[in-house]
């Protein structure tokens, strides 16, 4: 399956990936339950799929089993850093995380999350572009990784500390410089919802892989390296990630408004904001003057859980989430996952004190806190709650109605439903065929999100005129963006989107700002769509064009379809995103099921897929250099005829 891709040396002929730039050449499997360590070759999967989700899908696709259960020790946790991770590129200070999901729903898949932070670069530098954790440790367990030395270490004086102790701890015992990751007692515990978390606020959330560190018996892993990573272009790489530092700043009035709500004046990056810190609230805590400082932290809703008063009490409720190792999104408080639900259950008298076995106080933190630690501890009604609001609806019996759960396990995320923000129609329906074709939230901030923020508002710093102009240019017609327009043209975008963002979470860079699509400071409001390949290529010296990197996207996720269709993913499945998308949007505006289904129609014809049963066809995957995969779903009865 891995041939060599077809790529170009910069300064002409074929590309010598005995020298290798950007990435370091090597991924760490370690078999906890046999103690063994092994070494895979990263360039023989880079050369097809770049990094993080490209390689994760391709370790996946060869060494999962397709019925193996989430918390089996034949489930593997694959860890993938990519050619930017560690490097000078805005955002991309990533890692992918891949694996079956405890999350997933009706039952566990294999999906992938992703997280930013120090630890990919730091496991780069100690000479790694990732880690296969396989097996199931006898006792509890944690990673300790200094360059060649590898070891396996009892964590019994680690078990059952939170997240911020375990990391204090580890930090102790190794010293300055190292990085960790580690799971707090939800992941221990095996809620379904837990995460992996890097210092005080990176998570890996989505998919709940701290459970599968938890079944495993690994509580961390900590990392220090002195290695370096060659950069194949250095003077040009560092210009070229000051101008993308530039094209990807956020447009003034999302970046000033944002701040001027929720920031005091200190620390913001112009990418975006800061998460917590320099919040107005904590005036009195003295900060720090930094001359210089090249950062790319971006900010999602972390001051969400400040609509508690006092003020301390929202901040704690935010940290515990941290500290426990509970997936924020899955629970922020009325407003998606669990939260929300809950709320709308209480109100409508379907969840009673009886249920909770506690007293209801909706509006108080410290009511949020007492359910993160039963979530956490899987005590009372907590060990239902840590199942995720699908299963804990089926537990119950009860609360369909309010659930804000779209589809696949996971809950309403940028989709112009059920939630304070998000897209308007016509821009939700790209929203919701993403959805439809994912294994997780498709994470739709480079389209919907996008859109809203530099165009679709008033006062937008791109005109709907240069809008329209945008969408022929970049997705083939002005109707893939027009807000006039209806279900035509939506399939084109979408298509567009999930190959870029195949390949952003293969560099891997931040969704939030890549790809460039609307600048702040160009005549036409056109940012430039082709800053991926120009730090992947000056990065690597691997010369590829725009084009060609959405090709290995387009490939990357062919292949995860063809996983999902091992795992038995069918139409039927897509189609299962229908009822939450006939929920009406805020403006009243529902999903025409017979449209949405004529448009899903166009989207297999436009992806070589068949539309009745939703499968990749053979001439597709060959296209994709993926005809080992078609004779895989041809031997398995799954290939279309």
């Amino acid at each position: 399956m891995c041939s060599s891709m077809p790529f170009r040396s910069p300064k002409g002929g074929e590309v010598n990936f005995m020298e290798v730039y950007g990435w370091v050449g090597k991924i760490l499997k370690i078999n906890l339950t046999e103690e063994k360590i092994d070494y895979l070759d990263t360039m023989k999967y880079a050369r097809k799929f770049v990094g993080g989700r490209g390689i994760a899908a391709a370790i996946a696709w060869e060494e999962l089993k397709p019925d193996v259960d989430a918390f089996s020790p034949e489930n593997k946790l694959i860890m993938i850093t990519g050619p930017l991770t560690g490097t000078l590129a805005p955002t991309s200070g990533r890692m992918v995380f891949a694996g079956i999901a405890p999350q997933a729903y009706p039952k566990p898949h294999y999906t992938r999350s992703n997280m930013g932070g120090y630890f990919g670069a730091e496991l780069k530098y100690a000479g790694y572009d990732g880690i296969i954790v396989e097996g199931k440790a006898k006792k509890p367990t944690y990673i300790w990784i200094k360059d060649e030395n590898i070891e396996i270490r009892n964590a019994a004086q680690l078990w059952g500390l939170d997240t911020f102790t375990t990391q204090k701890k580890l930090f102790n015992e190794h010293g300055e410089g190292v990085q960790t990751i580690c799971i707090g007692p939800a992941g221990e515990n095996l809620v379904r919802i837990a995460t992996i978390q890097h210092g005080i606020e990176n998570a890996a959330g989505q998919g709940g892989f701290g459970a599968v560190m938890g079944s495993k018996n690994l509580k961390a892993i900590t990392v220090k390296g002195t290695g370096k990573i060659k950069i194949a272009e250095p003077k040009d790489f560092i210009q070229l990630c000051k101008y993308a530092d530039k094209v990807v700043q956020a447009p003034k009035r999302q970046s000033k408004d944002v701040i001027l709500d929720h920031k005091a004046c200190g620390i913001s990056c112009n990418i975006l904001e800061c998460g917590t810190a320099g919040l107005k609230i904590f005036k009195k805590v003295k900060g720090t003057f930094h001359e210089k400082l090249y950062t790319g932290a971006l900010h999602c809703c972390s001051h969400i859980y400040l609509r508690f008063k006092p003020w301390e009490t929202g901040f704690e409720a935010a940290q515990l989430a941290n500290m426990y190792g509970v997936n924020h999104w899955e629970i922020v408080l009325g407003f998606t996952g669990t939260g929300q639900w809950l709320n709308k259950c209480v109100e409508n008298g379907i969840i009673t004190e009886k249920d909770l076995g506690m007293p209801i106080e909706l509006e108080s933190g410290v009511f949020w806190s007492k359910i993160l630690e039963k979530i956490a501890y899987k005590e009372g009604i907590g060990k239902v709650f840590a199942e995720g609001v699908p299963r804990t609806i089926d537990i119950l019996g009860k609360g369909k109605e309010f659930s804000p759960h779209v589809a696949h396990g996971y809950e309403t995320h940028w989709d112009g439903h059920l939630f304070e923000l998000g897209p308007n129609y016509p821009y939700w329906l790209v929203a919701a065929l993403q959805w439809a074709m994912d294994s997780r939230d498709p994470l739709v901030h480079c389209y919907a999100q996008e859109i809203t923020n530099w165009a679709a508002r008033p006062g937008a710093p791109v005109s709907i005129e240069q809008l329209k102009a945008i969408g022929k240019r970049l997705y083939g017609s002005e109707l893939a963006v027009d807000p006039e327009s209806s279900y035509e043209y939506k399939a084109q975008p979408t298509i567009w989107h999930q190959n870029r963002l195949a390949v952003d979470d293969s560099l891997p860079v931040c969704d939030q700002r890549f790809p460039a699509i609307y600048s702040r400071t160009s005549p036409d409001g056109f940012g430039d769509t082709s800053l991926e390949a120009k730090l992947f290529s000056t990065a690597t010296g691997v010369e590829a064009s725009e084009e060609e990197l959405d090709m290995i996207g387009s490939r990357i996720y062919n292949l995860e379809r063809a996983i999902m269709v091992r795992e038995g993913r069918t139409r039927k499945d897509d189609e299962s995103v229908i009822p939450y998308f006939q929920k009406p949007d805020r403006a009243g505006i529902c999903l025409d099921m017979e449209k949405f289904k004529v448009l899903m129609d166009e989207f297999y014809t436009l992806r070589g897929w068949d539309p009745k049963t939703g499968w990749p066809k053979r001439e597709t995957l060959e296209k994709h250099d993926l005809k080992d995969v078609a004779d895989t779903l041809k031997k398995i009865g799954r290939l279309p005829d």
